[in-house]
């Protein structure tokens, strides 16, 4: 169909030149645009209306629109809704403000929006803190993206902070650990499991910082450094690391609906609350089971299906350039753990296998969709579910049975306990006593009604 002058699709009564090919509706026929416009900030000189000529916008670099502002003499041609595109801007697919620049260095560039080509020649946004970033003008600026809010002459406030601090190579002080400083190490000298206390995971094969007075204070090296105050990447505020909640035993993750209790990132008026996996989560989003493309957060108005374990969600990771979807409870699951039905080896997640043989779950001896994701050793062979694997409180602190209750300890002894909610064996890695014992969130929920009081 046919459009007018100003962009928008002609209708039934509309004025018409046959002669030039050149249609206005009633309403560019009465309130005609402007025919010499004056942008500084799109250019120096005065701009001239030139209607009806085919052209690649110098501002947004698309041919959309043939009805261009031309500087004669620059050869400069812009769309007019492009003259007062926002120069300073915020948007959701990344951490820090980006500028609208007239070219971008010579390279090849991609958007890191729709992942297409942006010619450097033409107009684009990037970022002055990340040098290999940049964004389309029309992506930047879509509904969804940007908050419509021009940032140019407003200063901006640094939200960031560190949660540390060098004391020389190799040494910090934590705000955790105050009176104490930490020593970098990479590898364990023993033999023994040692836990991170921000995210109560254990330490494996990453670098770490260890306490030089206490034994048992130990951090991954990652989690060492995540910042203690930033702005989230799910709800946008600002965010504050903290060591634990007052009152609280178990904390659900706003994003994940994990259980935890480690560290916890808590928004300024205390009504979101994020463990350190999704709360250090940013865009673009890189995951191992979808390498081609870069995930981003979506929120959905209808539940996404998890293309991983199948459950719904209205939050999820997606891949636009394909139906990839990615809850963030999978997005977040550990590449190797140790269980002991493999004492001598690692698991390590699988993200799928293309076979039509039987596969078989070490744990409960059941059949296992080799198509989805499961654990798996590749020195024996043998393969296990993820949730039989981990259970609900992997991301909690195991502690000793004999302890004072509430508390989660593993499921290691000759004889499995029932649960008091589903009154089966427990064949979950970790068990919730809390009076009663229980092998999952769900038992617990079912038979706990105050469990509000304790989340």
């Amino acid at each position: 169909m046919e459009k007018c002058l100003c962009g928008n699709k002609l209708h039934n009564v509309f004025y018409s030149c046959s002669i030039c090919n050149f249609s206005v509706d009633v309403d560019c026929a009465k309130n005609p645009p402007p025919f010499t416009l004056v942008q500084p900030k799109a250019h120096k000189h005065s701009l001239t209306l030139m209607p009806q000529r085919t052209f690649f916008c110098n501002v947004c670099g698309l041919d959309d629109d043939p009805n261009p502002y031309i500087c004669i003499p620059c050869n400069f041609m812009i769309h007019r809704k492009c003259v007062d595109i926002p120069r300073v801007i915020k948007i959701s697919r990344h951490d820090h403000r980006i500028h609208y620049n007239h070219c971008l260095e010579v390279g090849n560039w991609n958007c890191g929006v729709c992942h297409k080509e942006i010619k450097w020649t033409h107009g684009a946004y990037s970022c002055l803190k990340c040098p290999n970033f940049a964004y389309h003008v029309r992506c930047a600026t879509r509904s969804g993206i940007w908050d419509r809010i021009e940032l140019e002459g407003i200063p901006e406030k640094i939200v960031e902070v560190r949660s540390y601090e060098v004391i020389k190579e190799g040494v910090i002080k934590h705000f955790s650990h105050k009176g104490h400083t930490l020593k970098l190490k990479e590898e364990s000298d023993n033999d023994d499991c040692i836990w991170c206390k921000v995210c109560t995971y254990p330490i494996l094969f990453s670098p770490f910082y260890s306490c030089m007075e206490c034994d048992d204070f130990i951090l991954h090296k990652n989690c060492a450094y995540l910042p203690k105050k930033k702005v989230d990447s799910f709800y946008k505020m600002p965010i504050t690391l903290t060591t634990r909640l007052a009152g609280g035993f178990l904390n659900i993750c706003n994003a994940c609906q994990n259980v935890h209790n480690g560290f916890t990132y808590k928004s300024d008026y205390s009504n979101v609350y994020l463990d350190v996996r999704c709360g250090s989560i940013s865009e673009p989003f890189i995951h191992e089971s979808h390498p081609l493309h870069s995930l981003y957060i979506n929120y959905s108005t209808g539940d996404k299906f998890c293309n991983t374990c199948g459950d719904k969600s209205n939050m999820v990771m997606s891949c636009e350039q394909c139906e990839f979807v990615l809850d963030l409870k999978c997005s977040i699951l550990p590449k190797m753990v140790k269980h002991e039905n493999d004492k001598d080896h690692f698991l390590s997640l699988c993200y799928g296998e293309k076979t039509s043989e039987p596969y078989w779950c070490e744990v409960c001896e059941e059949e296992l969709n080799p198509k989805k994701w499961f654990y798996t050793c590749d020195h024996c062979a043998i393969t296990f579910h993820i949730k039989c694997t981990l259970g609900d409180f992997t991301w909690m602190k195991t502690r000793g049975e004999d302890e004072s209750s509430p508390v989660v300890f593993l499921n290691n002894r000759m004889t499995r306990p029932i649960c008091s909610g589903c009154h089966s064996r427990c064949q979950f890695p970790s068990i919730l006593k809390y009076f009663e014992r229980f092998c999952s969130l769900k038992c617990f929920k079912k038979e706990v009604r105050m469990v509000p009081a304790f989340i």
